[in-house]
């Protein structure tokens, strides 16, 4: 093999090896990237490695360092940047987060060198260290092949629910402790590290003790701030459905108080009747029957579906919907007995109130909202629709964001409700309709149980 070939192998292993840790700065942020930008997120990666590739070629070959294993250590500092520059740029509002990580990239790789030289350096004492600059790529390499799975999945868990608490001071202030423990680790590895290896042992067993501990230490407290969310929201829910309940309660004893107003007067409605019958006043006493009617039906709760809980909460939001002269078209067949009934009088709610919400954004001949659920066999199918001219972003899941604060809870409420049930959601904005449309399989294994 000639030896720019020879050079131009081993630059392409020594990349290729590198590319788990690249790696992690954009696997636990690719559910949050944008579909469209995957693919040319890939092909922009892959040019960077090839263009990586032909970098470290001529490099090595150029004679600035001393030896190629010192050309192959000095470029380790350089060829990170663009793989970095990249997912950081492409998923920027998670820029701690990306920081969060580098500084553990750079912990891990530090202590990594440090035991392939020690390793090398032990059992081959008197061989040139600097000539076996390949198997030291490929020590290296398996290094991080091994810790690649363990590393993503701490990543991918940590930022799971990144969206929740990429705005709070916790995440800000944790990730400067990583931060400053990488740089000091950086500055031992460039000043003082290349003739003491043996030395350092020692101190990076237990930085990898630290760097460990700081882990599970930093993977709790994160646990502790999703968990005060989850319960917020949790709580959040129960108040609606308690408020929901009252406001159904309190609609019925004013129903029943209207009904009891029209009995109290049914002698004057019936005086009313007779004098119109004697005047032979045939169209009066039509009419007034007709209002009597409609004062009859005004006491009257809507009755939607059969289920009490669904039904009361789609009285109650619809009611303000008719209060506000909202059309609103109704067409609900759920049954008295539903093993969610709890859970999908919530999500039911939050959809309903969502949609009012939009509608008041809308001109007063731009407002409809349509529900409509059916239950067929063991299918249940839900349609929430309202008219809406904005348009409307959607997070990774496809489901709405909003920037507002106090907002977004009731979406929390929708993706819980299809990971508890297996539940497929579709949130689409088409043809000047948002809607969102649910299908549970209420026989699936589990489901309601």
């Amino acid at each position: 093999m000639t030896p720019i070939l020879e050079t131009t192998a081993v630059a392409l292993v020594y990349i290729l090896v590198l590319q788990p840790f690249y790696l992690l700065e954009i696997l636990p942020f690719w559910g949050f990237l944008e579909e469209e930008k995957k693919k040319p997120f890939c092909r922009a990666w892959v040019v960077l490695a090839v263009a990586e590739t032909a970098l470290t070629v001529g490099l090595v070959r150029s004679g600035l360092f001393p030896s190629v294993s010192a050309a192959y250590w000095a470029i380790g500092y350089l060829v990170w940047i663009p793989q970095f520059l990249l997912s950081f740029w492409v998923t920027r509002k998670y820029w701690v987060g990306h920081l969060f990580i580098l500084s553990f990239r750079i912990l891990f790789s530090s202590c990594f060198y440090t035991f392939l030289r020690h390793f090398f350096l032990y059992f081959w004492p008197e061989s040139d260290f600097a000539s076996m600059y390949f198997w030291q790529i490929l020590f290296y390499g398996g290094e991080c092949l091994l810790t690649f799975p363990f590393l993503l999945r701490f990543f991918t868990r940590t930022f799971s629910h990144f969206q929740e608490a990429a705005a709070r001071r916790y995440w800000r202030s944790t990730t400067i402790i990583p931060m400053l423990l990488a740089v000091d680790t950086l500055y031992v590895s460039l000043y003082d590290s290349q003739e003491r290896y043996f030395d350092l042992m020692g101190a990076r067993i237990l930085l990898l003790i630290v760097v460990l501990l700081m882990m599970v230490a930093i993977r709790r407290g994160q646990q502790e701030v999703y968990d005060e969310i989850s319960a917020y929201e949790e709580k959040h829910q129960l108040q609606q459905q308690v408020v929901s309940a009252a406001n159904y309660v309190k609609m019925s004893k004013e129903s029943r108080q209207r009904l009891e107003a029209i009995y109290r007067e049914k002698r004057d409605h019936i005086d009313q009747l007779l004098d119109l019958v004697r005047q032979k006043d045939r169209v009066g006493v039509l009419t007034y029957i007709e209002e009597l009617g409609e004062e009859f039906n005004s006491t009257k709760l809507p009755q939607y579906c059969q289920n009490p809980l669904i039904n009361a909460a789609l009285t109650v939001y619809l009611s303000r919907a008719r209060e506000e002269g909202i059309p609103i078209t109704v067409s609900v067949d759920l049954p008295q007995d539903l093993n969610c009934s709890g859970d999908l009088s919530i999500v039911l709610s939050n959809l309903v109130e969502n949609a009012l919400i939009a509608s008041r954004k809308q001109p007063e001949d731009r407002r409809n909202i349509t529900v409509l659920a059916r239950h067929q066999g063991d299918m249940l199918n839900i349609l929430v629709k309202n008219l809406f001219d904005a348009p409307v972003a959607l997070d990774e899941e496809g489901l709405p964001v909003t920037k507002v604060k106090g907002h977004g809870i009731g979406m929390k409420s929708l993706a819980r409700f299809r990971d508890k049930y297996g539940a497929s959601v579709l949130c689409q904005q088409k043809e000047g309709w948002f809607l969102t449309y649910l299908q549970v399989d209420m026989g699936a294994k589990g489901v309601g149980d």
